[in-house]
């Protein structure tokens, strides 16, 4: 059956130094670029705010050393000796040494001290009811029994053994191949860390995680704070991160945007949830301080890699084809929740018209001034670039690559100017009339704009255009109209490079000491967008 949610209220600092507050049926989510503050406000909700006496803080920087076997003891003291860092802390800051936003957590065997004195109090507690009932009563389920069935839930390969005051781990179903705890991995430690410190925190806590992906699997993040949750059902989790997987698999959550942090007071602002924004996309700008910039193609490319370094100032996303570029521009430029951000698109030529490249370039879409992505790796600043590079003659070896491009060029001539008429009348056919009505109407305006189509006149501009490139040996002119993407390879054999060879260099280069030659080199061909790159 399901139920409603609990409705909560929590206290945020306005940027007056006031609090505000915020109900909710949901955990929290908070998504900021580094140095956004995501860390000091987390100390801030366990030392300053309203709701301090019930903040639960889990640090990013923290020791995974679990230890092999411990002492229990009563179980007020281990939970102070948890909580506050020692059974009779002589301050509420002990358990950070008084450096609550930069201390390391070294609480793990803390942590077993509490698990296992809870144990031993409910098996006593158990035994002393067992023998004055004369009926059987059910053991109790313990924390270190919820730790255990969470962990082998999110690790169904590995078992762990508790006997004892010690716990080891096995693969399931064999027992020759048993560890002590100390020889977990850090995936298994800190897996086992964070379900039981959620379980430690006292009733109703607002419990804080500062970067819940820490050496997580990606594969497990999601399952396991799930799991978490479910186990505490009484408490408020605030997650704080930058990590864009995460933040996705958060569906649940109420992202609260984190703008940025001046020292003593934050930006913040509620997420609001847009269908025309990815859940992907809207998170990883929210998490950049970068101005931003679409391109097409995906990720692990070669093009994806160049613009990486030669934009190195812009946070560079990769959104498939150019469609998908002039969608996410669109889409983060008219969103008022994110108006203040720089945000750009860079598309390839692809045989367009200078109206519509105008028109793209009004909502920040930039178009290259090469016809494909793949020609900047051919132009004749980066061919001379590796020649010098290689140490080979750079005259020699421009020349030759010219000569096998036009070759090239000219035994698919025909192909190369009819793609040119088939995308421009594709161009022309998406103006149809919109506002066209009813049969007479709607016959009318495709009678119009398939008129204003002459497929004749067409080819025969589009035709000497690209005659009059080969006329004039017009190499620059050639990368501007020619759509072949095997062009780097085709040139990189002049080069004396293999098949692939020549992207692979030119990313190199630009990750070496030669980036700002390889940027120079390119820049002209980046169109108006050019003048963003200082």
């Amino acid at each position: 059956m399901l139920t409603t949610p609990v409705k909560r209220t929590i206290f945020l600092p306005d940027h007056d130094g006031s609090h505000q507050s915020i109900t909710t049926g949901k955990n929290l989510l908070f998504i900021g670029a580094n140095g956004s503050g995501k860390t000091r406000l987390g100390t801030w909700l366990e030392t300053n705010s309203p709701d301090q006496n019930r903040v639960f803080r889990i640090s990013a920087q923290k020791s995974l050393s679990m230890p092999d076997t411990t002492t229990p003891m009563s179980i007020e003291l281990a939970e102070r000796n948890l909580i506050f860092g020692h059974p009779t802390p002589p301050n509420k800051y002990y358990r950070w040494q008084d450096k609550p936003a930069t201390a390391s957590l070294n609480d793990y065997e803390k942590l077993m001290i509490l698990l296992f004195s809870d144990e031993t109090e409910e098996n006593a507690k158990y035994k002393v009811a067992q023998r004055e009932s004369s009926s059987k009563i059910e053991p109790p389920l313990t924390k270190m029994d919820k730790v255990k069935y969470a962990w082998e839930r999110i690790l169904p390969h590995r078992e762990l053994v508790i006997g004892g005051l010690r716990i080891q781990t096995k693969i399931r179903g064999d027992d020759s191949k048993i560890y002590n705890s100390s020889e977990m991995s850090d995936g298994e430690r800190v897996i086992f860390y964070l379900i039981g410190q959620c379980l430690a925190a006292p009733k109703d806590s607002i419990i804080v995680i500062d970067e819940p992906e820490l050496h997580l699997h990606k594969s497990v993040q999601a399952p396991l704070w799930n799991e978490i949750e479910n186990l505490r059902p009484d408490c408020l989790f605030i997650y704080l991160t930058h990590d864009v997987d995460f933040a996705v698999a958060q569906e649940g959550a109420q992202r609260v945007w984190l703008k940025s942090f001046d020292g003593t007071a934050w930006d913040w602002e509620i997420v609001e949830d847009k269908e025309d924004l990815p859940d992907d996309l809207l998170i990883e700008v929210l998490g950049s301080r970068k101005p931003v910039v679409f391109v097409e193609g995906v990720n692990g490319s070669h093009d994806i890699s160049l613009y990486r370094e030669i934009l190195n100032g812009f946070l560079v996303i990769p959104r498939g084809s150019c469609d998908q570029v002039i969608q996410a521009v669109r889409a983060l430029r008219s969103n008022t929740q994110l108006h203040h951000l720089q945000v750009y698109g860079i598309i390839d030529r692809d045989r367009r018209m200078a109206p519509e490249i105008s028109a793209l370039q009004a909502d920040n879409i930039f178009t290259l001034e090469v016809a494909e992505v793949e020609n900047l790796f051919c132009t004749e600043e980066i061919l001379n670039l590796v020649s010098q590079r290689l140490v080979r003659n750079i005259t020699d070896d421009f020349s030759q690559a010219v000569n096998q491009v036009f070759k090239q060029l000219k035994s698919e001539f025909d192909t190369q100017v009819s793609l040119r008429v088939i995308a421009e009348t594709k161009f022309k056919l998406n103006c149809f009339d919109a506002s066209a009505r009813g049969v007479s109407g709607l016959s009318t305006a495709l009678q119009s704009l398939t008129q204003s189509i002459d497929a004749s006149s067409l080819y025969t501009k589009f035709n000497g255009e690209l005659q009059e490139v080969i006329d004039k040996n017009d190499y620059r002119g050639l990368l501007k109209l020619y759509n072949r993407k095997s062009l780097p390879n085709q040139i990189g054999n002049a080069l004396g490079l293999k098949t692939g060879e020549l992207a692979e260099f030119v990313i190199r280069l630009a990750r070496s000491g030669e980036r700002s030659a390889v940027t120079e080199a390119i820049k002209p061909y980046l169109g108006t967008f050019a003048k963003f790159i200082s």
